[in-house]
């Protein structure tokens, strides 16, 4: 009778760690596929702001005119999030502001500190063709001057060169981003000067 309950306790042990282990393999899944996702989600944005940005003569007007904005834009001021939370535009911005602020900024450029502004910002969705399904990620793209052209003025581009900072926010809190400094190579054409993730 002891053995029976010291064996059916022992069972009971290793079924109750199996079912942790199992959870916590799905977990872990679960969080890498929606940090893949926001991942694809951010480099589809900055493609996209990209070639609003090729066909856009002077980018003095994009970093300047809150009114010029890329054709990702949904005109929404808010933006609700997959795990249901809404959240200021205004505040996502202020937050990549204090984050290029507190990475270089000041100490760095001095008068040239990129200042950004969002240019695109809208589901995923927006991206696909009607049928398609897509995860459930919000787009932002911000850009600024690339702060090394030594014009004093972050509100003109004097070099034909900005950066542009492409975010996705999808399930479970993921938040990827990508940077690219960009510029001009004739005929419309957009060559990458710069690229890195941000985490």
């Amino acid at each position: 009778m002891v053995l029976a309950l010291v064996i059916t306790l022992l069972l009971a042990v290793l079924g109750a760690g199996m079912l942790t282990l199992t959870s916590t393999e799905t977990m872990i899944a679960a969080s890498y596929r929606h940090a893949q996702e926001a991942s694809y989600g951010a480099e589809a944005a900055l493609e996209r702001a990209m070639s609003d940005l090729a066909a856009i003569a002077d980018w003095t007007v994009v970093i300047a005119t809150p009114s010029v904005m890329s054709s990702l834009n949904d005109a929404a001021s808010s933006v609700r999030l997959p795990d249901g939370r809404t959240v200021s535009l205004a505040v996502l911005s202020a937050e990549r502001q204090r984050e290029s602020d507190d990475s270089a900024g000041p100490a760095m450029y001095r008068a040239d500190n990129p200042q950004w502004r969002l240019f695109a910002h809208a589901p995923v969705e927006t991206l696909l063709p009607s049928p398609a399904t897509a995860p459930p990620l919000y787009l932002l793209v911000w850009v600024a001057d690339d702060g090394s052209d030594g014009d004093g003025d972050p509100a003109r581009d004097s070099n034909g060169r900005v950066i542009v900072h492409a975010e996705a926010l999808g399930s479970g809190g993921a938040r990827r981003g990508v940077e690219a400094a960009v510029a001009r190579s004739g005929n419309g054409v957009l060559r990458v000067l710069g690229w890195r993730r941000h985490p």
